[in-house]
């Protein structure tokens, strides 16, 4: 059965399509209860507010929010549109890089898996203000123990073989196994590095943190993902995003402080882009005098 997704098709991305809003599902269970340090499997699905536990028509993705019209059938009251909207981007996701990356591959599922990581990031961070440990350390690990099964990436031949120690490099060909590995160690150890140096530097400049530990493990995963090239440059583009979201709301709010911002969200949102497009991106960064002239 497997063979039939091994190529884009209709079918296979209808099927994907429904798998993912079945993730997403999944993926808003994670959201909700891990901050809270609730079990993500039992109980199962209930209402929020009465408890009363959801039965299976209740608990289709994205339609039995409009089928119960977003209130709970027993108690009357609402949630949060949020929960279909989880899952109806989840399904997309899976579909797009079903598509994107031409069918089931190692490619599109490691991509899926960094999505799914990175949109319960997204929203921990948004509704808590912290990235959870479970979630940074162990997608760490998925990131550096998946990367020997995609192709090889390019971020340390760019640059020349020199960026590895010479006992290493002379082991190695571009074509081996291990590439990939390094290239995560690397991420992980730079991309940790680059957020811990800021957290060092700006809590001695401002006096206060600049740098929460939860970024810098989150650096670390992005890292284990994208290698360490468009690690660093996925960071640099939060920073700017964030800049500018900051500055949006300081003028819609009229506030002038120093109100920190959910930099994890922001990271999330760069480096999944940093996935899907990092040819152009890093074909950008290297020729980009050259679209001045």
């Amino acid at each position: 059965m497997l063979e039939e997704f091994t190529y884009f098709s209709l079918t296979g991305a209808v099927i994907i399509f429904i798998y993912g809003a079945l993730i997403g599902s999944f993926l808003n269970v994670v959201i909700y209860r891990l901050p809270l340090e609730r079990s993500i499997v039992f109980p199962g699905s209930a209402c929020g507010t009465c408890g009363t536990p959801l039965s299976w028509w209740e608990n289709i993705p994205i339609f039995s929010y409009f089928i119960l019209g977003g209130r709970c059938r027993t108690c009357g009251s609402s949630y949060s549109i949020r929960y279909a909207f989880v899952e109806l981007i989840t399904a997309l996701a899976a579909a797009g890089l079903y598509y994107y990356f031409d069918g089931l591959n190692a490619v599109s599922v490691y991509g899926f898996i960094f999505y799914c990581l990175l949109l319960v990031v997204f929203f921990t961070d948004i509704d808590h203000w912290i990235i959870l440990d479970s979630v940074s350390i162990g997608g760490t690990a998925v990131g550096l123990i998946g990367s020997v099964f995609i192709p090889l990436r390019s971020d340390l031949s760019i640059f020349g073989f020199e960026l590895l120690p010479s006992f290493v490099s002379a082991s190695l060909s571009e074509d081996s196994l291990w590439f990939n590995v390094i290239s995560s160690l690397y991420g992980i150890v730079l991309s940790a590095g680059f957020f811990w140096a800021i957290q060092v530097v700006g809590g001695w400049i401002i006096r206060q943190e600049a740098m929460g530990t939860g970024d810098i493990k989150l650096a670390a995963m992005i890292g284990a993902f994208l290698g360490w090239h468009l690690g660093i440059i996925s960071f640099l583009m939060s920073f700017v995003l964030g800049a500018a979201v900051a500055l949006i709301m300081m003028l819609v709010s009229g506030k002038r402080g120093r109100d920190p911002i959910p930099l994890g969200t922001f990271m999330s949102i760069c480096a999944f882009c940093c996935f899907i497009w990092k040819d152009e991106i890093i074909n950008f960064v290297l020729n980009w005098p050259s679209y001045f002239y």
